[in-house]
């Protein structure tokens, strides 16, 4: 009980700069049960909450990228480091398998910024979806994906690995840099 209790106290703390669309019960995080140096109070829909902690928990193995690729998440697409003035995406790493699901716990893409050392850190996810702009938005943790033209699919990123000023679901992570790949892809995603 104390780690799920953990998990959630977590869990709250780095989803904290996220909007939510949904109107359901909430629940709370007294200030009691903060971390050392938590910088937010969450306050997330109990499904929002189940469904981000499905993500954590699926991606909680691949903290180092060689257990990513071992369990699927096998190829490097689009290659190269996303940057752009709003921030950085990282490289994505993809498991076809998962594509055309809106599954919490099976996301298209674990995305990883480039360390100092050379070391890859997992900071987040990406769910896509194939369709056409005309096509009904997909929804998954009570958000509405964005269509991106130059891939032509619908996505949602969720930045459950490290805090994101925009917004637990924006594109773009301020808090993450290229600045140690070898070569950064500037480019429009959406």
């Amino acid at each position: 009980m104390r780690r799920i209790a953990g998990l959630l106290t977590t869990f709250a703390l780095l989803a904290g700069c996220g909007e939510t669309t949904e109107t359901h019960t909430t629940t709370p995080v007294t200030q009691a049960a903060l971390e050392p140096g938590a910088a937010a109070l969450a306050v997330r829909s109990e499904s929002e909450t189940r469904a981000l902690l499905a993500l954590r928990a699926a991606t909680a193995p691949f903290q180092r990228l060689e257990a990513a690729r071992a369990a699927g998440w096998s190829d490097q697409s689009p290659a190269g480091c996303f940057a752009s003035p709003a921030g950085g995406m990282g490289f994505h790493w993809v498991n076809a398998a998962n594509v055309g699901t809106l599954d919490p716990s099976r996301p298209q893409f674990v995305m990883y910024e480039p360390q100092q050392d050379g070391s890859m850190k997992l900071v987040g996810a990406e769910f896509i979806y194939p369709g056409v702009p005309t096509d009904p938005v997909p929804v998954l943790f009570g958000q509405h994906f964005t269509y991106n033209t130059v891939f032509s699919v619908w996505a949602l990123h969720v930045w459950v690995w490290k805090e994101n000023p925009s917004g637990l679901y924006a594109d773009w992570n301020p808090r993450v840099s290229c600045a140690y790949a070898a070569g950064a892809v500037r480019t429009k995603h959406h």
